[in-house]
């Protein structure tokens, strides 16, 4: 009895922080719609619907959701809890070498993971499901317009802006929170007999909790036809965390997939590109989708070696 009360009261704990993310993040949002109309109630509806077209206020709009919903929720569990936050979240300091690995596997992964979004586009659902497939294919295009909007500068200040926003903030933020808060909070929870006793929980709920927490993190972003590839994208990062124990390194991670993006989408929009770098690992140069998967193999057993050489839990 007292352990499923426990087991309420932590998702009670959990649900009262996200919502009050979102409800932060729409209150902020709207203050500064207001504010950007004089503060004219009737006008900033009447304009609302053509936020979308306002890069300002997209950039401004990503900023306070990522601070409202991503970061701030994390800190306030752990402040709920008693806990300390940079023990609670693993913003413990990693090592260089794991660090530099986690960079490296996003920069391995480029042919691979271009391949598993060629393949996830072909996939069709039955037909007794049109409508789901139409809605879906509407997320996506809806989504990506959503991005490629905030990226569609060809300014160096554009250039800035989107390595902040979309790069540095988005990729700690989704960190903090999916593998940092949710990843570990659910590991916490499925394991919290084991944890009590030793610390840690064991192998198969550490695994669950990637997974899980990896499909909620694609889930989430709407664009089901890269589904997989964010799925594998989010477990990856989900094991970066837990082979290293440290936030980090996923951070890093993410922070460097994500700039890779606003890098490519500034130099398609001055023109500096001469071939297309989704097509890596793809056609002529489908022998880098192997070698993409070789280099990530060696890249996690050297990060698992490291972690052992550490004496950072496995099991």
């Amino acid at each position: 009895m007292q352990d499923s009360l426990e087991v309420w009261k932590q998702l009670i704990r959990l649900l009262f922080v996200i919502i009050g993310g979102m409800l932060l993040a729409w209150m902020f949002t709207m203050f500064a719609l207001f504010a950007a109309h004089s503060f004219d109630l009737t006008e900033a509806l009447e304009q609302s619907e053509s936020l979308l077209n306002d890069i300002g206020m997209l950039r401004l709009s990503q900023t306070i959701q990522s601070f409202c919903l991503f970061v701030m929720p994390p800190f306030f569990l752990a402040l709920i809890n008693r806990e300390n936050p940079l023990t609670f979240l693993s913003l413990r300091k990693p090592g260089q070498r794991p660090l530099i690995y986690g960079i490296l596997s996003i920069v391995a992964a480029i042919p691979l993971i271009n391949v598993l979004v060629r393949w996830n586009e072909g996939l069709h659902l039955p037909a007794s499901l049109n409508g789901v497939e139409t809605w879906m294919r509407q997320s996506e295009v809806a989504a990506t317009a959503l991005t490629e909007k905030m990226l569609s500068g060809t300014t160096w200040l554009d250039l800035t802006l989107g390595l902040l926003i979309i790069a540095l903030l988005a990729g700690f933020a989704e960190e903090l929170f999916f593998r940092g808060l949710l990843q570990q909070w659910l590991d916490r929870l499925l394991g919290r007999k084991h944890y009590a006793k030793t610390g840690t929980s064991p192998a198969w709920v550490k695994h669950v909790s990637i997974w899980v927490i990896a499909f909620v993190f694609s889930a989430i972003h709407l664009q089901f036809f890269g589904f997989f590839p964010r799925l594998l994208m989010g477990a990856w990062f989900g094991y970066l965390l837990w082979w290293t124990g440290s936030i980090w390194v996923p951070i890093a991670a993410h922070i460097t997939n994500n700039a890779f993006s606003v890098v490519f989408m500034f130099a398609e929009n001055k023109g500096w590109l001469t071939s297309d770098p989704d097509t890596l690992g793809l056609e002529a140069s489908w022998w880098l989708s192997p070698i993409s998967v070789l280099a990530l193999i060696s890249l996690a057993m050297m990060i698992r070696q490291g972690a052992k050489k550490q004496s950072i839990p496995q099991d």
